[in-house]
């Protein structure tokens, strides 16, 4: 198991977030990702604010928002130099989502010995599994204290074969503020599946399985999930539970800094 992951700034990134979560308790318009800061409302944050946390980082998102409004507003108020990496933004109401999960369910079977197991904290044994798998796949892993829901309520949906070994994994963060813009929103992602298991349908699977005991848990209201304009097949496991892209409608990560930031 890995407390913090990544590069050096990475790393720090993670852990401020990690410092700074009292204060993002506090307020709604600043989301704790994990991984990186986001913002919901840099008006009612106050830009001096943002200004003093995107510094920090050298980093900061801005979720499901109009794709021009938010070039405009980093290009504007942080500077024109900061990189704007875009990925579209995908969402779906509980109805549409849980109908189209439960499809996907019935439509993948399980291999006689897998399991299926829901983490709300996971144990050393479970993280490190996690965060191997989600590493191999080209995803930044969530650092170990997110994981275990110890800044905002995180599950990690978990499907293992026959000898115990984690075989595709997805996430669910409820990290959006009661009184944010995103109020009912949550966020899913971070699915990964071993290379020797795909071709078999269980990364709309194991994303399947997450939405739908996440909406147990959290009582979510809307999904969101995020996917490079090129990312084909993760946009068709996306879209298979439900999600839909509305144009122009993204997430940004404002970067100040050489690195590159992943799926």
């Amino acid at each position: 198991m890995t407390d913090f992951i990544g590069t050096e700034n990475s790393v720090s990134v993670q852990r401020r977030l990690q410092d700074r979560q009292p204060m993002m308790a506090q307020t709604p318009g600043l989301v704790n990702g994990g991984r990186v800061l986001h913002c919901l409302d840099p008006d009612a944050v106050g830009w001096s604010v943002v200004h003093q946390l995107a510094g920090e980082d050298k980093l900061m998102g801005f979720p499901v928002i109009d794709h021009d409004l938010a070039l405009s507003l980093i290009h504007d108020k942080l500077g024109p130099h900061w990189k704007t990496p875009v990925w579209h933004a995908l969402l779906g109401s509980k109805e549409q989502v849980l109908a189209a999960c439960s499809m996907v369910i019935e439509s993948v079977p399980l291999a006689t010995g897998w399991s299926v197991v829901h983490h709300s904290c996971p144990n050393a044994a479970q993280l490190e599994q996690v965060q191997a798998l989600n590493a191999e796949t080209g995803v930044a892993p969530y650092p170990a204290y997110y994981m275990r829901s110890e800044a905002v309520p995180v599950l990690t949906t978990c499907v293992y074969d026959g000898a115990g070994d984690l075989i595709a994994t997805a996430s669910v963060a409820d990290r959006y503020h009661r009184d944010s813009r995103l109020a009912g929103h949550m966020f899913a992602g971070m699915v990964s599946v071993s290379e020797t298991k795909r071709g078999r349908g269980l990364g709309k699977l194991v994303n399947a399985l997450a939405l739908v005991k996440s909406q147990v848990q959290f009582g979510w209201t809307v999904a969101t999930e995020q996917v490079a304009a090129d990312n084909v097949a993760s946009r068709a496991m996306i879209m298979a539970c439900g999600l839909t892209h509305d144009a122009g409608l993204v997430s940004v990560a404002a970067m100040n800094s050489d690195e590159t930031f992943s799926r």
